[in-house]
C-alpha cells in the first residue's frame, strides 16, 4: 500500500456533471450557491468534491424549500400518489433535496407541503430512501417509471397549509428559502424572490486549506 491509496475519492466537476447529468458548470453554481454538495476544493480554480460526501448529501434534506407550478398533471400526481413527480430532464429542480415543497396555483394562491422523502427512478443518484416498488409502478404516459430509462425525481408530500397570494406567478421550479415559506404562511403572501435574492453565489469566498493539497508522503 502506497500513501495514496488512504486519499479520498474524488469527483471532478465534469465527473460530477456527467453523473447527475448536468453541464458541469451547472452543478458548479449550484454548489456555489449552497444547492448542491459542498466542494473539498479548488483545483486550478475549479471545484473538486469527495465522492462518498457528495453522493452522500443526495441522501438527506436539505434548508431550502422549492416552489413549482401546480399544472393539470401535478395535480393528479398529488391526489393520486401524494407527490411530486419531476423529470430528470427538468433543469430546475430535480437535484433538490428540499424540506418543503410548495404549489403555485393558477390565480396567485399556494399550496404548501413538507417533504417527507425523495426517491429516483433510473438515475444514478440517490434519493433520501430507497425507492419502493410502488414508485417504480407510477404510471406516465401509459408505462411505470421504471419501464424505461427517463429519469426521474419523485418528492413525497404531506400537506402543511396554504398561501393566499405568491408573485410573481411561478412558470417553472425555483428555489426558496424555508424561512420565507413558513413566514408567508403567516402573513399570507410569498413575494417569489430571485435566485441571487434567495441563495447569492458564494464563489469568491475564502474557503479553507484542504489537506488534499499536499502531495507526497
Amino acid at each position: 500500500m502506497t500513501w495514496f491509496d488512504d486519499l479520498p475519492e474524488v469527483l471532478t466537476r465534469a465527473d460530477f456533471g456527467a453523473l447527475v447529468d448536468r453541464p458541469p458548470r451547472g452543478i458548479e453554481l449550484l454548489a456555489y450557491r449552497g444547492l448542491a454538495p459542498e466542494p473539498a476544493f479548488r483545483n486550478r480554480n475549479k471545484l473538486v468534491w469527495d465522492e462518498e460526501a457528495a453522493l452522500g448529501w443526495f441522501r438527506s434534506l436539505h434548508h431550502h424549500a422549492v416552489i413549482v407550478p401546480a399544472n393539470e398533471q401535478a395535480m393528479l400526481d398529488l391526489a393520486t400518489h401524494r407527490a411530486y413527480i419531476c423529470p430528470h430532464t427538468s433543469k430546475h429542480v430535480a437535484l433538490a433535496r428540499p424540506r418543503m415543497l410548495v404549489m403555485y396555483q393558477r390565480g396567485g394562491t399556494g399550496l404548501v407541503f413538507g417533504v417527507d422523502a425523495v426517491e429516483t427512478v433510473n438515475q444514478e443518484i440517490d434519493g433520501t430512501r430507497s425507492t419502493s416498488p410502488r414508485t417504480r409502478q407510477i404510471v406516465r404516459d401509459g408505462e411505470p417509471l421504471d419501464a424505461y430509462q427517463q429519469k426521474w425525481t419523485v418528492f413525497h408530500l404531506s400537506e402543511a397549509g396554504t398561501i393566499g397570494k405568491v408573485s410573481p406567478p411561478v412558470q417553472q421550479g425555483r428555489y426558496l428559502r424555508v424561512d420565507d415559506v413558513l413566514d408567508a404562511m403567516t402573513s399570507g403572501h410569498l413575494s417569489v424572490p430571485t435566485i441571487d435574492e434567495a441563495f447569492p453565489s458564494r464563489k469568491d469566498a475564502p474557503r479553507p486549506h484542504s489537506p488534499l493539497r499536499l502531495i507526497g508522503p
